[in-house]
């Protein structure tokens, strides 16, 4: 819908993206770069701030559950 991904600093990093620039994330918002996580606009989803809650609820409880 118009936004643009803001992945460059993942980029260096070597996490995939899309050809769009957005990062994969699976369903638990994790990356291809062990330990990253993302959410949001930066992820392919539809860019509404309720979705990026979900989005950051869920790598958060991912983390969480990481880190135990």
């Amino acid at each position: 819908m118009g936004s643009s991904p803001r992945s460059d600093l993942v980029r260096p990093l070597g996490t995939r993206l899309e050809k769009q620039g957005c990062v994969i994330a699976d369903g638990h918002q994790r990356t291809s770069t062990d330990g990253l996580f993302a959410a949001g606009d930066v992820v392919s989803s539809l860019d509404q701030i309720s979705v990026a809650m979900g989005e950051a609820a869920i790598a958060a409880t991912a983390i969480h559950n990481r880190l135990r």
